[in-house]
């Protein structure tokens, strides 16, 4: 069974700052707030996968992504590039691109609930627990 997320201000704030400085790899993602249409701000670590850039919610089903699957236009902040995206929902073939993130992302490994060495298929029989967004040009 894997742990439970529970989001930690502390590492949240240490990620945004890094992101809005332009430190490693994580970005971060302003969502329009489903109910209240606020603002939301989220650290995210996008992967490029054969050429393609997706953002995956280890976590399942949490604020972002139903924000997102609502409005799925989004602000990507790293440093002083900013640029507004179009988020896709990607279904099917989405295992391989978690899979690459699981082996990338150290942190997330022990909230995603697969075998300790998965493979591609483990990723695919459990593909709802794993939202995946392929980012668009603004168009």
């Amino acid at each position: 069974m894997a742990k439970q997320y529970e989001g930690s201000r502390g590492t949240n704030r240490l990620m945004s700052f890094m992101a809005r400085r332009g430190i490693g790899r994580t970005q971060l993602m302003t969502t329009t707030g489903r109910k209240s249409g606020d603002e939301r701000n989220v650290p995210i670590s996008p992967i490029i996968f054969d050429g393609v850039e997706y953002l995956v919610s280890p976590y399942g089903g949490v604020g972002w992504v139903h924000n997102v699957r609502a409005n799925p236009m989004v602000k990507l902040c790293l440093g002083s590039r900013r640029r507004q995206v179009k988020l896709e929902e990607v279904t099917g073939a989405s295992a391989a691109v978690v899979a690459a993130y699981h082996a990338r992302e150290g942190f997330a490994r022990p909230y995603m609930d697969v075998p300790e060495n998965p493979t591609v298929d483990d990723f695919a029989a459990r593909a709802e627990l794993f939202p995946v967004f392929k980012v668009l040009a603004n168009s």
